[in-house]
């Protein structure tokens, strides 16, 4: 019936962003409460992930485990909770020492690193007559960069038929729950040199799972309004699984033998991400394909009856094997004690997330052996560099202890703007993710602020139980397609080539608040 080109459905800019490019804090409900920075204050399980010294300063045995649950401000879609239960993290520290003031401590801790349980509702009825439909039909017809499945379909469906090349969205409706996490396993060495020059090193194992289940509505202002042939409905389903590998080196320094102050410097390679994806989409249209003029290729269709649609899936067993290349980052931090009653961190990170790059594995043999080479997707690393942004974070914690038992904590943390400003998904560039897209939807993330406080009880003997809670403030712009082959007071059939044209379709704003506690039980030994 309809051309399927084929059955790789390929990973977008925004997307990989979303997985494995974090602004947030997780770990034990010491480090919460601290809003991550500790750095270079150190002796806390979650710090190896921050700061590999930072385990140096153990200088007892430690094992803890946190869990909590996470909460979301806006509504969410379809009955789905606005909370879930969260499993943070559980590590042990083991603490050797040569009987003077030097320690060799080894680490091992599994923590979470984002959770992408969220679910919402956008709708808008200000389409300025812009419509999906165009987008995709105009990269069918742009033969310089393929043709893909969902194109395809789209542009048979939806334009070879008659009376049909004037339509405009008058509405849209979309809806998504995402799930999943990306948990690292992290295992340390460290040790210090006269309890003033501390070094650690980190290796991270990551583990992905990210799914999401979504649905769009387009209402279009077809010739034949009574049986509403212009409506149709999309609705995409992608899982996408896999691990990747870091290290990260670090180094405490105390510079004044006398004095608790001291600064920290980390260095964090790239994550190699090997990841796949599967997923499928379906297509609920008003047209009924009927035949196909094998002479001159011309189809054939009619109109479903009020209330009724024809459904055109995808090809199944859509698999795709990909990876990504995660970008370097840099900390920095410093802190200092006052006896045992205050105690402060203050950090800045830079992370190059303008630098992901994604292409796909390349297996060869040489003199043989056998190695492992990635082909890169140059259109979709370009398209990063030129939407997402290189990310500054600031962290600061401070922790009071009013009695020797009892610690209050606050902390607080800016991400800036991770994409720029008016940043599109245009898909009119060479790549395989335009070719084989299962979706047109991106959001652009503004910048994040987060508050976190926590309190804890240390007993002498060595049992500790700590809570924290944290508020991450975020908003973002919701773009269901972007409208670079379509310009405003012209016919959806009239389609732009022109990436960098001015785009006046309406942002839809998103409300990504979220709230989560931690509870951390632990024993020192």
């Amino acid at each position: 019936m309809w051309a399927v080109s084929a059955s790789l459905y390929a990973q977008d800019t925004y997307t990989n962003h979303t997985m494995v490019n974090t602004t947030d804090v997780f770990g034990s409900a010491r480090y919460v409460g601290m809003g991550g920075a500790m750095g270079a204050l150190g002796a806390d399980m979650s710090a190896m992930s921050n700061n590999p010294a930072a385990i140096g300063l153990f200088r007892r045995n430690d094992f803890s485990v946190s869990m909590g649950g996470a909460f979301q401000d806006a509504a969410p879609f379809d009955q789905d909770g606005r909370g879930h239960y969260s499993f943070d993290q559980v590590g042990l520290v083991a603490s050797f020492s040569d009987g003077d003031e030097s320690y060799l401590n080894l680490g091992f801790n599994f923590q979470k690193k984002a959770d992408f349980r969220h679910s919402f509702f956008a709708a808008s009825d200000n389409m300025k007559g812009y419509t999906q439909a165009a987008l995709l039909a105009g990269i069918y017809g742009d033969f310089a960069y393929g043709e893909g499945a969902l194109s395809t379909q789209a542009a048979e469906l939806l334009y070879d038929m008659p009376n049909n090349v004037d339509s405009k969205c008058t509405k849209n409706e979309w809806n998504r729950l995402a799930k999943g996490n990306l948990y690292g396993f992290d295992i340390n060495i460290s040790g210090n040199i006269n309890n003033r020059f501390f070094l650690g090193v980190t290796m991270g194992i990551d583990m992905l799972r990210y799914s999401f289940d979504q649905q769009y509505l387009e209402e279009r202002d077809g010739n034949q309004a009574a049986y509403n042939i212009q409506d149709y409905f999309l609705a995409t389903e992608k899982k996408v699984k896999g691990s990747g590998v870091n290290l990260k080196l670090g180094t405490i320094i105390r510079p004044i033998e006398d004095s608790p102050f001291r600064f920290g410097v980390t260095v964090e390679t790239p994550t190699w991400y090997t990841l796949t994806q599967e997923g499928k989409y379906w297509i609920d249209s008003k047209w009924k394909w009927d035949s196909k003029n094998e002479t001159t290729g011309v189809n054939s269709y009619s109109y479903m009856p009020a209330g009724q649609y024809e459904t055109y899936p995808s090809p199944d067993n859509n698999v795709l094997d990909f990876n990504v290349f995660s970008p370097w980052r840099f900390r920095a931090s410093m802190a200092s004690t006052i006896e045992d009653f205050l105690a402060w961190d203050v950090e800045y990170e830079y992370a190059m997330y303008d630098y992901t790059k994604m292409g796909y594995p390349r297996s060869y043999y040489e003199g043989g052996g056998s190695s492992v080479d990635m082909d890169k997707d140059k259109g979709v690393t370009n398209l990063t560099h030129e939407v997402i942004n290189g990310v500054h974070n600031i962290r600061a914690g401070l922790e009071i202890k009013p009695f020797p038992e009892f610690a209050a904590r606050i902390g607080y943390n800016y991400w800036s703007k991770p994409m720029s400003d008016n940043g599109r998904w245009h898909q009119n560039f060479r790549s395989d993710v335009n070719s084989y897209a299962l979706q047109t939807d991106f959001i652009n993330l503004s910048a994040v602020n987060m508050l976190t406080f926590g309190l804890g009880y240390h007993h002498p003997k060595g049992f500790y139980i700590d809570a924290a809670y944290k508020y991450r403030a975020q908003s973002g712009e919701f773009y269901a397609f972007d409208d670079i082959y379509q310009s405003n007071g012209k016919s959806e059939a009239q389609f732009m080539m022109d990436a960098d044209a001015p785009s006046s379709l309406p942002a839809q704003k998103l409300n990504l608040d979220r709230s989560s506690f931690t509870v951390t039980l632990g024993c020192k030994f």
